[in-house]
């Protein structure tokens, strides 16, 4: 089934022994075609375009350190720019248990990678990382008009994350939150970035654009710009993603292949997979939530009238809320963190908590 989804060639084949025994080039499963065995792998790293492009990431890629045991990733090449093999992929790979990590010029990849999980027939919480938030209100349509339109029974929640103002619609945000969707502002992330860690933990699928981090770390980044995520800023980012037991596949994306200065940003994405790569095996394996293992804390709330829980796990330090019964017939835990809960404290009712509750009530 692969061998019919992915086009690699010889010359693409990276020699293991030109790689010192620390690295990944040494570690990692490279697709050479034919028939392959997926149950021992946990990850699959391929690109969705151009084969020049991903060959610069992957040489990037497998000259980092091994963070991961040896056959667990597999490097399958490149998928045909269709976007059908590219559906077909995803979903054979979520159907094996094994995550995949799409690396894509351009954002309809995300598209395809929120089709894939049609046959799960499950809502979906979706976090896009990007430094305009892409919805028009008049045409041509943009990332988040084609996927309302095509995907609406599929689409839950979104969550736009690193948005900076001067490039972003006001009038396309108050629409979103009118939806009870959730736009973030490059400063407000910033400014607290371990608050990003609850924003994705409950993220199904999530994409990264290039365009989320600055030019000067980025320079093949789309739009050039000169402000926005750090590199480290962006490394840890990826890291909290992956941590979280509940996403299932990510997506790269937006980055020209042409730039001059692509071999900076080829090591800038090999960074970022290794990053996921790390989180991927941090994992605490705390999904489903188990409240045994939890200590709670309730909050009287003069907003709700009703008292809110908070759980906070031993394993990880995380922190969960739980919608009170009165507000939805089952109870619900959801990641917060601990400033949502100091806010609670006080007797206020944080965003997060406000959101989640309108979108299940």
């Amino acid at each position: 089934m692969i061998q019919n989804l992915v086009k690699n060639t010889a010359s693409s084949f990276l020699e293991p022994t030109t790689f010192e025994t620390y690295q990944y080039g040494q570690s990692i499963l490279q697709y050479q075609g034919g028939a392959i065995d997926l149950k021992p792998v946990d990850i699959a790293i391929f690109s969705w375009g151009n084969a020049e492009q991903y060959q610069d990431i992957r040489t990037a890629l497998y000259q980092l350190s091994t963070n991961f045991n040896s056959k667990k990733i597999v490097d399958l090449g490149v998928v045909d720019q269709n976007l059908v093999p590219l559906v077909e992929l995803i979903d054979l790979l979520l159907q094996q248990n094994v995550f995949p990590i799409i690396i894509s010029a351009d954002n309809r990849a995300i598209e395809a990678q929120l089709k894939a999980y049609e046959r799960k027939d499950e809502l979906l919480n979706l976090a896009l990382f990007d430094s305009t938030v892409p919805y028009a209100l008049e045409s041509p349509p943009l990332l988040i008009n084609r996927l309302l339109k095509y995907h609406p029974q599929l689409l839950f929640h979104l969550n736009c994350i690193g948005a900076q103002s001067y490039l972003t619609n006001k009038q396309a945000v108050d629409f979103l939150e009118d939806k009870y969707f959730e736009v973030h502002r490059l400063g407000k992330i910033q400014s607290r970035l371990e608050e990003i860690e609850p924003m994705v933990r409950n993220a199904d699928l999530t994409a990264f654009s290039l365009a989320s981090i600055r030019a000067a770390d980025a320079p093949a980044q789309v739009y050039k710009n000169p402000n926005g995520l750090l590199a480290v800023e962006a490394c840890k980012i990826m890291r909290y993603i992956t941590m979280s037991d509940q996403i299932s596949s990510l997506c790269i994306h937006s980055f020209d292949s042409t730039a001059s200065d692509q071999a900076q940003t080829a090591n800038m994405i090999a960074q970022l997979i290794w990053f996921a790569v790390e989180g991927f095996f941090a994992r605490t394996q705390e999904l489903p939530v188990d409240k045994k293992e939890l200590r709670a804390y309730v909050v009287d709330n003069k907003t709700l009238g009703v008292p809110i829980a908070f759980y906070k796990s031993s394993k990880s330090d995380r922190w969960w809320f739980e919608i009170p019964k009165t507000l939805h017939p089952k109870h619900q835990l959801l990641a917060c963190s601990y400033r949502d809960y100091q806010i609670a404290c006080d007797g206020d009712l944080p965003d997060r908590i406000l959101n989640a509750i309108n979108r299940l009530t």
